[in-house]
């Protein structure tokens, strides 16, 4: 991650702010396409064009660096406007973190949610362990744990799946087009 004030076209931004990061995907000219999520308040709202002043609120920016990302640039921009007004916002299963990582690497994956789910399932264990807590912090605390590892499954799940598409759709291509596929491998 780094601090930078010039972004290269398709670099993955983000801000952050108290309990969470925000992220985006810089589209050229001073613009930010991200999913606003509950941004605006509490009311939920679609994946945006917005200027870099409003995505970041005067807070520092920093890119999200890839070691071999498999969009880049333009690529990410257009990935990233072909999910335009998109309004499936969910802050465990595709919130914009989701949303930046799959414009760039092509798997949705959030780094922030798989720590607070890794926490919340520490604190299930320990709680479990002391058996002097009281039976309703010992239900939540349990329950909590159970949601975190049903998330984790349904995100890994979800994951795979896509994975699989992926590949499906990767081998259906080389069928289609063995020449293109062979061009590239010289």
């Amino acid at each position: 991650m780094q601090h930078t004030h010039r972004f290269p076209l398709g670099a993955h931004l983000m801000v952050k702010h108290f309990g969470y990061t925000h992220h985006g995907i810089y589209a050229g000219r001073g613009r930010v396409i991200h999913y606003s999520g509950f941004a605006h308040l509490f009311k939920k709202h679609p994946i945006e064009i917005t200027s870099i002043e409003q995505f970041s609120h005067g807070k520092p920016i920093l890119v999200q660096q890839y070691h071999q990302p498999k969009y880049k640039g333009r690529k990410v921009v257009r990935r990233m406007r072909s999910r335009m007004h998109e309004n499936n916002y969910h802050l465990i299963i595709n919130n914009c973190e989701h949303l930046c990582t799959w414009a760039t690497t092509g798997v949705e994956s959030s780094p922030q949610v798989m720590r607070m789910m890794n926490r919340l399932t520490t604190i299930g264990y320990i709680s479990s362990m002391m058996s002097f807590m009281n039976s309703m912090f010992l239900t939540l605390t349990t329950t909590s744990f159970a949601l975190a590892l049903y998330i984790k499954k349904k995100l890994r799940d979800k994951a795979n799946m896509r994975l699989k598409k992926y590949r499906e759709l990767q081998e259906q291509f080389r069928q289609e087009h063995p020449n293109l596929t062979n061009l590239k491998k010289r």
